[in-house]
C-alpha cells in the first residue's frame, strides 16, 4: 500500500513540474531557472524600449523574415552581397587547409581573420533583419567557425548532430553564416518549429526524469557522465520525433551564402555527412541590446567564445 501511494505522489509531483516547465518554455522559450530567466526577459524589453524612443529608422526590408522568424523560430535568406562575400570567405580558407584543430574548428578569431567580409554580410540585410527581428539593437557574444565531413562509413552522429536544444537564454538567436552550399547530404541542420519544439522539450523533461529514476533504483546512474547524460536526452527526443512522425525543416541551397537563423531553444541536429561530404559555417550567438551601436563597433570586437551565454550581470 505505502509503495504504491508513493508511486502515485512521485506520479503527481512530476506532472506538477512538467506543468512548471512548461510555462517556462512558453513565458520565455527557454528551460533556465525562471529568475534567471526573468532577468534576461527583463533585459530584452529594456532594449525594446530604448530602441523605440531612439531616432533610427528601420528600413524594414527585412520585415517579412522577421516575422517568420518570430512565428516559426527560424528563418532562411541571402542575397547577392552575402553569397559574394561568403563565397570570398571559403576561397581563403581553402587556401589554409591548417587552420582547423582537432575537432574542425577554426583556430583563432574567424572576425578578426575575414572582418570586412563579415562586415559586408551583416551591412547587406543581416543588421537589418536582426533589428527588424528583435525590435531593439543588439550584440554579438561570440562567433565560432567550423566545417563537418565524415569519411569514415560506420562513424555515427555525435554531439551536436544528435537532436537537442541549447537550453540557455530564450532570448538569444543563433545566426548561421553557410559558406558552402547546404542540403541533407551535407548535413544542412534540421530544425523543427518553436511551437513543436516547446512541446518536445515538455515531453523530454518528463520521460528524462522517469529514465534517470530507473537507473538510480537500478544503480545504474553512477556509471553516467555528462556526454552519457546528453545522449539519453538526445535518445528521447530522436524516439518522440520518430513515433509522432513530426516535420523539420531541412534547407537546400546550391549557392554560398544562406543565413539561417534560428532561437537556440528550437530542437534541431546537424552536420552529420554523407561519405566524403563537407558542410562549414559561421554561428553566431547575439543578443539585444539596452546600447545603440554601430556596425564598425559590433565589429570591434574578435567575438571569442569563453563560455555557453552572458551572465545576467554582463549584457550590454
Amino acid at each position: 500500500m505505502f509503495k504504491k501511494l508513493s508511486k502515485i505522489s512521485i506520479t503527481l509531483l512530476d506532472q506538477s513540474l512538467k506543468i512548471r516547465h512548461f510555462f517556462k518554455l512558453y513565458l520565455f522559450k527557454s528551460p533556465m531557472n525562471e529568475n534567471h530567466s526573468l532577468m534576461y526577459k527583463f533585459h530584452f524589453l529594456k532594449a525594446k524600449v530604448l530602441f523605440k524612443f531612439r531616432k533610427y529608422n528601420i528600413k524594414s526590408l527585412y520585415i517579412n523574415e522577421a516575422k517568420s522568424f518570430n512565428k516559426l523560430g527560424y528563418i532562411t535568406f541571402s542575397n547577392k552581397e552575402i553569397t559574394k562575400n561568403s563565397s570570398l570567405i571559403l576561397e581563403k580558407l581553402k587556401q589554409k587547409p591548417n587552420i582547423w584543430d582537432d575537432n574542425n574548428s577554426f583556430q583563432g578569431s574567424p572576425t578578426e581573420e575575414f572582418r570586412s567580409n563579415f562586415f559586408n554580410i551583416f551591412a547587406s540585410g543581416v543588421d537589418e533583419f536582426i533589428k527588424d527581428t528583435f525590435k531593439s539593437d543588439y550584440f554579438i557574444y561570440y562567433h565560432v567557425l567550423f566545417k563537418s565531413n565524415r569519411f569514415l562509413k560506420d562513424k555515427k552522429p555525435e554531439n551536436s548532430q544528435l537532436w537537442h536544444a541549447d537550453g540557455g537564454p530564450g532570448i538569444c538567436m543563433n545566426l548561421m553564416v553557410c559558406h558552402t552550399p547546404i542540403n541533407k547530404n551535407n548535413g544542412a541542420m534540421k530544425i523543427i518549429p518553436w511551437n513543436k519544439s516547446r512541446d518536445l522539450l515538455t515531453k523530454l523533461y518528463f520521460k528524462y526524469k522517469q529514465v534517470i529514476r530507473m537507473k538510480k533504483n537500478n544503480n545504474q546512474f553512477i556509471n553516467l557522465n555528462r556526454n552519457s547524460l546528453r545522449e539519453i536526452k538526445c535518445k528521447i527526443l530522436e524516439n518522440l520525433i520518430e513515433r509522432n512522425s513530426l516535420n523539420y525543416f531541412q534547407p537546400n541551397y546550391s549557392s554560398p551564402g544562406t543565413i539561417f537563423a534560428f532561437k537556440n531553444n528550437c530542437v534541431h541536429a546537424g552536420g552529420y555527412t554523407d561519405l566524403g561530404m563537407e558542410r562549414i559555417v559561421s554561428v553566431f550567438h547575439i543578443y539585444p541590446s539596452t546600447r545603440q551601436t554601430s556596425l564598425e563597433e559590433k565589429f570591434s570586437s574578435s567575438h571569442l567564445k569563453y563560455r555557453g551565454f552572458p551572465e545576467i550581470g554582463n549584457l550590454f
